[in-house]
């Protein structure tokens, strides 16, 4: 086990390592895997995907969540809005809304990625967070203002399963922000989301509503229950 000022962090192959990432207009200091891939070869990681197809992707800062960061400046939602982060792994886009006043619940299926979130949270002066830790083919009994996820969308064979997290978590009157980098199964998502009965704007990488957002680049995939 590896201690930190937040919590403890268990041994992993590869280690731990610290970076310092300028996102929403900050310096955020982060804890996090210094070799991702070398825990796709654990023992326990590979035991665990012959139960239930478990990836370690939590251990990975994905290439959009920097951008994600920057488009919440756009954000305006009040002061102390609740937030659910999915699939939040190392924590940077639940950091970045922190630094904006919200309240964020950070989520995930794997309990060292949650105590990772936990750490991350107080090394950037942040004590006071939730963790809720659940997979999304068993959504909790729980609702939000607002869900935020990043690079969550990129796998057809989850899109169910994520569009039911956003029914069951999301309130009536509540707002859902998806990045997503530019990957092929995005529209396809966006196309499911409308079948549900989402009404489904796209905004650029400024968080701005942009319908030609271009499809080979960032996007945030936009969920509302009705039409503004």
């Amino acid at each position: 086990m590896q201690q930190f000022e937040g919590g403890t962090l268990p041994e992993i192959p590869g280690g731990w390592t610290s970076r310092t990432i300028p996102a929403a207009g900050r310096q955020l200091e982060l804890v996090l895997p210094a070799d991702p891939d070398a825990m796709l070869d654990d023992p326990a990681v590979l035991a665990a995907n012959e139960v239930n197809d478990y990836m370690p992707y939590w251990s990975y800062l994905w290439p959009a969540a920097t951008i994600m960061c920057d488009a919440l400046l756009a954000a305006d939602w009040p002061a102390g809005t609740e937030i659910l982060e999915l699939g939040a792994g190392v924590g940077l886009v639940g950091l970045a809304a922190l630094t904006r006043g919200w309240r964020v619940t950070f989520s995930d299926y794997d309990d060292t990625a949650l105590e990772l979130c936990r750490i991350n949270a107080v090394a950037n002066g942040f004590p006071e967070v939730g963790t809720l830790n659940f997979d999304w083919r068993d959504p909790i009994d729980r609702q939000f203002p607002v869900i935020l996820g990043c690079e969550i969308i990129y796998d057809a064979q989850t899109h169910d399963a994520v569009l039911d997290v956003i029914s069951r978590m999301l309130l009536d009157d509540g707002v859902c922000w998806l990045g997503d980098p530019g990957r092929s199964q995005a529209p396809r998502f966006a196309t499911k989301a409308e079948a549900a009965g989402f009404c489904v704007q796209v905004r650029n990488e400024q968080g701005q509503p942009d319908p030609q957002a271009s499809a080979d680049g960032f996007r945030i995939y936009e969920l509302l229950r009705s039409a503004p």
